[in-house]
């Protein structure tokens, strides 16, 4: 649940934000920034904020929290350059509304910072001059006009609405400490519940991987199991190898074991001997063939057997909630880890029920499409950008949802030159009709019987899709 605006009040009469000064900015993720300030008497303290997510907020942080330090976010970057060293001159926060104005000092230059702490489309941090020009800003929002270098229009203030709107039960002592503390109880349930889900699917897809293989195994053994057979014909043509003519497409022996007669099928392009020889290769081979299946059966029947216990231990409730997280989170990096090295190229990514193969470039594209693709995959890809291919993988009898198709869209642009525009128009079609272009660089391909999709990328959406993934 987000703060109301009155709890946002509370909140801010306690922080000594006028006479701080800026001295870093940290990153956590695409939603949530803390400001770190010295204050003369308060000494060192932190902001934390949070806008766009059901649990929008700020307040006092006296823990310390993770930095996302790989790939800073635009706006990171611009805060750091800009905003380092201001002081906080004034804090106002509009009536009725959880929209605060820090007016800053940054050596004379005058900016301002709104923080706007709704948990929908309207969140954002933006920082503008004294003109309420935007300089820069933390989520693009283009259809409210929320862009580098337009007026920031903050809107009519608002009036008392009649809505009920109550500060929670109180404790002893600081609110700001209080508002911490029920956030990091509830953020800590809300990360064991996403790890559970997380290491209970990626636990089922493996030991379904599992089940699949031991299936795949038993038909394997199935079409060979009767090796014998093989090594018996090819005892009666070793015994009958004077019988055998030129050009014989097959050949009926009396069997001395059931003493009926046999047709055993032969080459017609071999002779005699190398009838003879031809048999019992074939023989050999169909018995080192189930030898190994039953040997690779019983290791995977193993294995099933020690991923169910696993899984079986990982889901377990313990009393030790932070060693459970980091257990499951270690299990959670091993399986990505095993599936990656498993693949050996490009991503895979969940949708859904449907499997997303990424290719991040030119030989990633065209090693999944030669080799781990079909043809009735789904490949996806930005129209007038070079980029990435994203495959769908096909399930039979189940046609692709939009939700998939948008995910997989949301790939494409990311890993194209689409990606700072922010949108892009798409194409889509099956592999079956993708034709390779003839002198064309690697991986290149022609489409036919393709469709059109026109997307603008969600950076909420990318990142979960991503999240699992070095490139979220």
């Amino acid at each position: 649940m987000s703060l109301n605006w009155r709890e946002i009040a509370l909140i801010v009469s306690e922080l000594p934000l006028e006479g701080s000064v800026l001295q870093s900015v940290v990153q956590h993720d695409f939603n949530s920034l803390s400001f770190h300030f010295y204050h003369r008497e308060a000494g060192r303290w932190t902001l934390y904020t949070e806008v766009g997510t059901p649990r929008s907020r700020l307040h006092m942080s006296t823990t310390a929290t993770k930095e996302k330090t790989a790939k800073l976010q635009r706006f990171i970057q611009f805060a750091r350059s800009r905003l380092i060293g201001s002081r906080v001159t004034a804090c106002y926060q509009y009536p009725y509304d959880r929209l605060l104005r820090l007016s800053l000092d940054n050596h004379g230059t005058p900016l301002l910072l709104f923080i706007r702490l709704y948990s929908g489309s309207g969140a954002n941090i933006i920082v503008t001059d004294s003109e309420y020009t935007i300089l820069d800003l933390l989520l693009r929002r283009p259809s409210r006009g929320e862009v580098s270098g337009a007026r920031f229009e903050v809107g009519e203030e608002r009036t008392e609405d009649g809505k009920p709107f109550f500060v929670r039960p109180r404790e002893e002592g600081s609110f700001n400490r209080q508002i911490e503390a029920e956030y990091s109880r509830e953020g800590s349930t809300v990360e064991l519940e996403e790890l559970l889900r997380r290491v209970r699917a990626q636990g089922e897809r493996e030991i379904e991987r599992v089940r699949a293989a031991i299936d795949r195994g038993k038909r394997s053994l199935e079409a060979v199991q009767d090796f014998d057979r093989l090594k018996d014909e090819a005892d009666l043509l070793s015994a009958n190898a004077h019988l055998i003519g030129d050009k014989m497409e097959s050949i009926e022996l009396l069997d001395w074991k059931t003493h009926e007669p046999v047709t055993i099928a032969l080459d017609s392009r071999l002779k005699g001997h190398e009838q003879v020889e031809r048999a019992y290769e074939r023989y050999q081979r169909a018995k080192g063939t189930a030898e190994n299946a039953t040997a690779e059966l019983t290791r995977l029947e193993a294995e099933l057997a020690s991923r169910i216990e696993e899984l079986d231990t990982l889901l377990t409730p313990r009393p030790d909630s932070e060693a459970w997280c980091a257990d499951l989170t270690s299990a959670l990096h091993e399986g990505q880890a095993a599936t990656t090295a498993r693949k050996g190229v490009g991503l895979v990514i969940r949708s859904g029920a449907f499997t997303l193969l990424v290719g991040r470039n030119a030989k990633e594209n065209d090693e999944l499409l030669r080799h781990h693709t079909r043809g009735n995959d789904w490949w996806v890809h930005t129209r007038d950008y070079s980029g990435g291919y994203v495959f769908i993988k096909d399930i039979r009898g189940k046609s692709v949802p939009l939700e998939v198709l948008l995910d997989a869209a949301m790939l494409a642009i990311h890993y194209s030159k689409a990606r700072k525009a922010g949108k892009a128009d798409l194409y889509y079609t099956q592999v079956k009709y993708l034709r390779r272009a003839k002198g064309g660089p690697k991986g290149l391909v022609i489409p036919t019987q393709e469709k059109n999709l026109s997307v603008v990328l969600d950076e909420e959406r990318l990142r979960w899709l991503l999240l699992d993934h070095d490139d979220a």
